[in-house]
Formats: C-alpha cells, structure tokens, sequence
C-alpha cells in the first residue's frame, strides 16, 4: 500500500520546486512537523527524477532547440548552451563542496523563516523594474553569470532556487515570462548534479533504505503536481505579477518566527 508519506513528499516536492516558494524550505518544515521516519536518499532520487521529468516533458520545444544547436554544430552561433553552462557552473562548483553541509547544518526553522521573508522582499523590488521584452535566447554572458551567482543563494533553505534566479532575471529586465523560462531551463542540471550527489552518498550509506514501489509512487505523484504547478506558474504569471507568492512567503516567515521563537 502506498504510503501517505511517500504521497504527501511527492505533493510538496513537485508543487514547490518550480514556484518561487522554496522546496527544500517546506520540506524541512515537512519533516519537522511530522516527526515521521526519513525516507532515505532513494525517495529523494525518486521525487527529484519526476520533477526533472516534468521541466522536460514542458521545456521539450526548448530542449529540442538547443539540442538541434548542438547536433547541427550551431551552437557557436548564438552560444546559448554555453551561456547555460556558464549560468550553471557557480552553483555546481559550490555545491560540491558545502552540499553535506549545508543538509546537516542549515536546517533550522528560523533560518527558513526569515531567509523567506527577506528574499520576498528582494523578489518584490525586482518585480517592480520595467520590462525590455528580452528573451532568454538572447542573455548576454555577463547577465548569464549573475544568474548563476544568484542562484548560489538557493542553498541557504527558504530562499528558493526558482526565486533567487527569477529575482536576478528581474533585476536584469526580463520579463516575467522569460525569466521564469530560464529559472526552469537552470533547474535541470541542478536537478541533476543533486541527484548525482544523492546517489554517490547512497553509495555511500551501509544500509541504504530501498523502497521501489513507495519511491516509484512518490516520484509519479511529483511528477504530475511539478507538471501542473509549471503549468499553473506559467499562466498566472500571463496575467499577474509574483506578488501571491511574496505575500505567502511572508506570512510564512511570520507565523514560523511566532511559532518557533
């Protein structure tokens, strides 16, 4: 029978990993408000698989672009591949070194709490800069490495990756469209460089709990809500500003400094 834990870190992992709301921020309140058993490193492979699945099932048009640039040997034309890995490489180099770090020792809900308040605001004041109608194909070198710094704040729990790269896009010009756009092309090989690291410390564990059918459930179930919680993103943001979703973090940030403090 599938368990409603495996159920419940499907739900949050897949809303959450692509809204500006921070993912592993709820996933450590998760685990503190329950007290349930951890569900191993295989369950966090799992659910990171259905939401890598997801952004690609959306971004497959994008994808099928810069695949082409490469298989046809364009990619020095309008080097945006190079641009993405240059976006990517401050967070993966980083990463390497403070990944275990960081999952042992920046837990803490009042550290989640205000670093949510905090990067709303930030996510607030770029929200206001005026729109240039640049796409994503078109970002320099320069604004593609500070994104990529940016994205570096996304360790810190409850700053968010997807807010941190949207802000940077925002402060930069991009609109709201485009810039979510490229928050979600940067989430895949982040995805995937923390899968990589998931992998090697399940490796690593002498008794590594495995759980196929619960894990396999938990990744489906994150895989349908990332791909609705894209979808949803996308269109809201058509029409709306981030403003839903800074208020949510803030009254977030308060209730867990109130509760917590």
């Amino acid at each position: 029978m599938f368990e409603l834990q495996y159920f419940l870190i499907g739900i949050i992992q897949g809303i959450t990993e692509f809204l500006p709301i921070s993912s592993s921020g709820h996933l450590v309140l998760f685990a503190k408000l329950t007290n349930w058993e951890d569900q191993g490193l295989f369950t966090d492979i799992s659910v990171h698989f259905g939401t890598l699945f997801a952004v690609i099932v959306y971004l497959r048009k994008d994808i099928y672009y810069l695949l082409s640039n490469i298989f046809q040997f364009r990619i020095f034309e309008d080097q945006i591949i190079f641009k993405i890995i240059l976006s990517t490489l401050p967070a993966i180099i980083l990463g390497y070194f403070i990944y275990d770090y960081v999952s042992l020792y920046f837990r803490s809900i009042q550290l989640i709490a205000i670093s949510s308040i905090v990067f709303a605001i930030i996510l607030f004041f770029a929200d206001k800069i005026s729109i240039q109608a640049k796409s994503w194909q078109n970002i320099t070198y320069t604004e593609a490495l500070l994104i990529g710094l940016f994205q570096v704040l996304a360790f810190i729990p409850g700053a968010s990756r997807a807010g941190v790269t949207i802000t940077a896009a925002r402060f930069l010009g991009f609109d709201r469209l485009n810039a979510a756009r490229f928050s979600m092309l940067l989430s895949i090989p982040i995805i995937l460089a923390s899968m990589t690291l998931s992998l090697i410390n399940a490796f690593n564990e002498e008794q590594a709990v495995v759980n196929f059918y619960n894990s396999f459930s938990a990744a489906l179930v994150a895989f349908i809500s990332a791909l609705l919680s894209i979808i949803f993103l996308m269109r809201f943001i058509k029409q709306a500003n981030f403003n839903i979703f800074i208020i949510y973090r803030i009254i977030l940030g308060i209730i867990l400094l109130f509760v917590y403090v």
